[in-house]
């Protein structure tokens, strides 16, 4: 990984409707690729009534399975305490909370992807913080389930999105699942996305059943 970073200088809309650099975001990125070794690009989301907030691509020289061991000798990334995450107090978290007071404005990460040699992890958000709160626990939910993801390591997963869940017809059903207090239950617990080598068809990975199902894979998207 290069030690040269360019300069970060991403803008919000202030209360005024003009555009203003985020500071600390240079900060935030030299951060994550001391932590996750690897090369970090944040740019304005470009999702209708959030551009205020943040898209993350983390480009990392490793194989999933590489990455995970990694992680497991605690070389990639942080193994941080549950407890401390539940109470928001992770280091993601921390950083973005000392851009927010500086800036004045809610600024979270909208969407996050982890891009390996051989896979692709796509986590978006599901609730205010979500991705900066849980992306250490879907690494260790991902490390826990991978024999099943990998179907029993028959193949190995190349794109996986996280969470998914059932498209409903209905306005009002539409509005009450994702309900942030009904979210906050399951949160990226329920129903993952992804693609195995070898296979074209999408599948759905039910993590209460540890099972692989074939289905629509449809990212929650606001």
């Amino acid at each position: 990984m290069s030690t040269k970073s360019k300069k970060i200088q991403f803008r919000y809309k202030s209360t005024t409707c003009s555009d203003r650099e985020i500071i600390g975001l240079e900060s935030l990125k030299c951060n994550l690729e001391k932590e996750f070794y690897s090369n970090i690009t944040i740019r304005n989301s470009t999702t209708c009534c959030e551009q205020n907030n943040l898209v993350i691509e983390m480009e990392c020289n490793l194989g999933l399975l590489e990455m995970l061991f990694h992680r497991q000798q605690g070389i990639w990334g942080t193994e941080e305490c549950a407890s401390l995450i539940f109470k928001g107090n992770s280091k993601i978290s921390n950083q973005l909370q000392n851009i927010r007071k500086v800036n004045k404005v809610f600024i979270e990460i909208e969407e996050l992807s982890l891009i390996l040699n051989d896979c692709n992890i796509i986590i978006k958000k599901i609730y205010p913080k979500s991705v900066e709160l849980e992306f250490e626990n879907i690494i260790r939910i991902l490390a826990d389930n991978y024999i099943f993801l990998s179907n029993q390591l028959a193949a190995s997963p190349s794109e996986i999105f996280i969470p998914i869940f059932e498209e409903v017809s209905s306005i009002n059903n539409v509005t009450n699942m994702v309900d942030e207090n009904s979210i906050s239950v399951d949160g990226y617990n329920s129903y993952w996305g992804l693609y195995l080598n070898m296979l074209e068809d999408p599948l759905i990975f039910d993590l209460k059943n540890k099972c692989l199902v074939s289905g629509d894979v449809r990212l929650f998207n606001r």
